[in-house]
Formats: structure tokens, C-alpha cells, sequence
């Protein structure tokens, strides 16, 4: 089957048919094209934050409360509290 076959078929599925394929795909990942492969953009994406770090020291938040505002957002959100004020961006 040709990756245009494979495109084909796959758009042809239902919405809860390609996220269980997704899911496939996403399990099998290392089998299919290595532990080492990272998306051109995801690695991008790395180098970007890997280089912000020094170049932007003061956007950095240090790492003490982070959990506690984390845990406290997750719990707003599982409330469905959606006009609270924003604790993560």
C-alpha cells in the first residue's frame, strides 16, 4: 500500500476511528520510525525554548509554588470554572 493509499483510507475514517488510530500510531511510534526521531518541528520547537533560556532570563518563574498553582488550576478547570482568573497561561 502506497503513503497516498494509506492518507486515503485513513481520511476516510470516522472522528473516533482516526483517534484510535492516533493512538496506534502515537504506541508505536519508536517501532515505526525509531526512539531517536523527533518532527522536524518538534525539534525546532526544543532548540527555540532550549535558546530562550539564557537569552531571556527573566521570563523564567522559579520552580516554588509551581505544583500547588498547577494542581489549583487543574482543579478549576475540572470544576468548569471558565471566568476564573487565569493562574497558568
Amino acid at each position: 500500500m502506497s503513503v497516498d493509499q494509506l492518507e486515503q483510507s485513513v481520511l476516510k475514517l470516522k472522528p473516533d476511528e482516526r483517534r484510535r488510530f492516533f493512538d496506534w500510531l502515537f504506541d508505536h511510534e519508536d517501532e515505526l520510525v525509531g526512539p531517536d526521531y523527533l518532527h522536524p518541528e518538534v525539534q525546532a520547537e526544543i532548540l527555540r525554548r532550549r535558546d530562550e533560556v539564557p537569552a531571556h532570563p527573566e521570563k523564567l518563574e522559579p520552580w516554588t509554588g509551581t505544583a500547588e498553582r498547577v494542581r489549583a488550576r487543574l482543579h478549576e478547570i475540572r470544576r468548569g470554572v471558565e471566568d476564573s482568573p487565569q493562574i497558568l497561561n
